[in-house]
């Protein structure tokens, strides 16, 4: 087994390749035969490296498709997964404000950590973007982690209790806004499992963290996949465990 990353300082795939004592593999550099092993492909859209024979999890395409959100939401919608609403027209999304919904403007398709966000309450406030998305208010968020069709961890954002509340973002949960991934004693609904399950696969990806809000009501709805998260102490030993038993 080897890995690939989606850029050499990737902190992430370090972490997971030292634990899983296993190589990283640069994307520059002669052709390589991987006859017989896995190639993890930690978040990579394009491998300019010629690799052969390799059984690569995560193949580049499917990633492509999942780094851009317009693309990612078109492939949800044809396979049926629950995700928001979703427009390319400000027109649109000018209406959903009128029927006293929030909006949020996507100024850019592929980015991460909130980059590009833009909340519209109102009509003054909709600015140009390639994707809008009705707001959804949420009860929780959770991050599911998903290899092969199945469901082997789950976090929940909380809020971190030191950031004063008047720097506490809750519409946008993300380390900036105020919000940390819990790990411990995270439960979550077979709808929730079934949804990520669901959104991985209608991206064509093997493995990828979901991210899912669950209304007051119940209602569960899938935001993205991420192809290369963070990985830090339980997460990191999860996906550890995880990638160790392909190799049974």
């Amino acid at each position: 087994m080897k890995l690939i990353p989606y850029k050499v300082g990737s902190a992430s795939a370090k972490a997971l390749a030292e634990a899983l004592d296993i190589k990283r593999i640069r994307q520059e550099g002669p052709q390589i035969n991987l006859r017989g092993q896995t190639l993890i492909n930690w978040g990579c859209s394009s491998i300019t490296r010629q690799i052969l024979n390799a059984d690569v999890l995560n193949k580049p395409e499917a990633i492509q498709k999942s780094v851009n959100k317009l693309t990612a939401f078109q492939c949800f919608e044809d396979a049926d997964v629950d995700i928001p609403e979703f427009t390319t027209s400000i027109d649109d999304a000018r209406s959903w404000i009128n029927d006293g919904k929030k909006v949020v403007c996507r100024t850019k398709l592929s980015s991460y950590g909130g980059e590009g966000i833009v909340i519209a309450e109102r009509a003054d406030q909709l600015v140009e973007a390639p994707l809008y998305v009705k707001y959804i208010p949420k009860e929780q968020e959770y991050r599911v982690h998903v290899l092969h069709g199945n469901t082997f961890f789950a976090q929940r954002k909380a809020r971190k209790l030191e950031v004063p509340d008047d720097q506490v973002n809750w519409q946008v949960r993300n380390l900036a806004g105020g919000f940390i991934y819990a790990n411990q004693n995270v439960e979550i609904s077979e709808e929730v499992r079934t949804q990520s399950v669901a959104a991985v696969s209608a991206l064509g990806l093997d493995f990828g963290a979901v991210d899912v809000v669950v209304t007051q009501r119940g209602r569960v709805y899938v935001l993205e996949v991420n192809t290369a998260c963070g990985l830090q102490g339980l997460t990191l030993t999860k996906y550890v465990e995880a990638f160790t038993t392909l190799n049974r």
